[in-house]
């Protein structure tokens, strides 16, 4: 009898953890929430505005980063890169819930997420 009740009690405890931000959000409804709640300090082009927060393009590797680490980093409020001051202070924890993450993730992936190579041209 205690077998079913603690599967059932493991499956209720990982529901929240079984969503692993699969990288299917809707990058276009994660731009518009971008753009309300980060693009102040980040800036709409991700470059960081007047150095007040991170350059998602100069420092693209922070997107490398697995799921779980940014999405831990946005909920708490923020990655600090060492040595570098930004004038905004630390990010406020943002508010997202499963599928606004996903969005946003799936926007700062596809927008930000690999150098822009540029060969000479």
């Amino acid at each position: 009898m205690k077998t079913p009740l603690l599967f059932a009690l493991l499956l209720a405890c990982s529901a929240s953890v079984a969503h692993a931000f699969s990288g299917m959000g809707n990058a276009d409804r994660g731009r518009m929430l971008f753009n309300q709640r980060c693009a102040m300090c980040h800036g709409e082009d991700g470059r960081g505005r007047e150095g007040m927060a991170a350059d998602f393009v100069g420092e693209w590797h922070r997107l490398t980063k697995p799921d779980q680490e940014l999405i831990h980093n946005i909920r708490s409020g923020g990655l600090r890169t060492p040595g570098k001051v930004y004038t905004a202070g630390q990010c406020p924890p943002q508010m997202l819930n499963d599928r606004d993450m996903d969005d946003v993730l799936s926007h700062l992936r596809n927008a930000f997420g690999t150098p822009t190579l540029n060969f000479g041209r």
